[in-house]
């Protein structure tokens, strides 16, 4: 697997505003709204769906990271977006503290072992606190691009 098939420069947002989570998920599907990788009238059935798996229990592991996702008929393959807060959004995480880094999914509904195994390689990814600590401190998109290509490769 390779998160540079499924993320691009179009797919990451810097400077991410503190907001509750919700909003915070608006403001994401916005953006891929805005950048043509989600279609608007599709928003909201993806916040919905989104909203509805965290009420079963936050997607905030602890670490500074949440990877809230969704599975639904209209996406036709993967999309990523990383999105990165310096101060921290409030995201019921399970060690209480504030997320950094989310790392938001959608994929197809019939692609449940596909999505399973993206998520399971985005934690893996993600889960180093150094790199959380650097990608809170990137200048621009391509930073964040080869970070995570980088530390892909370290846990390949």
């Amino acid at each position: 697997m390779n998160i540079l098939d499924y993320l691009d420069k179009d797919g990451i947002i810097l400077g991410l505003k503190k907001r509750s989570k919700k909003n915070t998920v608006s403001v994401i599907l916005d953006h891929l709204v805005q950048k043509g990788k989600v279609e608007s009238r599709e928003k909201k059935e993806i916040l919905k769906l989104i909203c509805q798996r965290e009420e079963m229990g936050s997607t905030a592991i602890g670490n500074h990271i949440a990877f809230p996702h969704a599975r639904l008929t209209s996406v036709k393959s993967i999309i990523i977006c990383i999105a990165i807060s310096k101060e921290g959004v409030d995201f019921d995480s399970l060690d209480q503290e504030p997320v950094n880094v989310i790392a938001l999914l959608l994929s197809n509904q019939k692609e449940a072992g596909l999505h399973l195994k993206m998520l399971a390689f985005l934690a893996r990814i993600l889960r180093d606190k150094y790199l959380v600590q650097r990608l809170k401190s990137v200048k621009d998109e391509k930073d964040v691009l080869m970070l995570l290509d980088n530390q892909q490769r370290v846990v390949r």
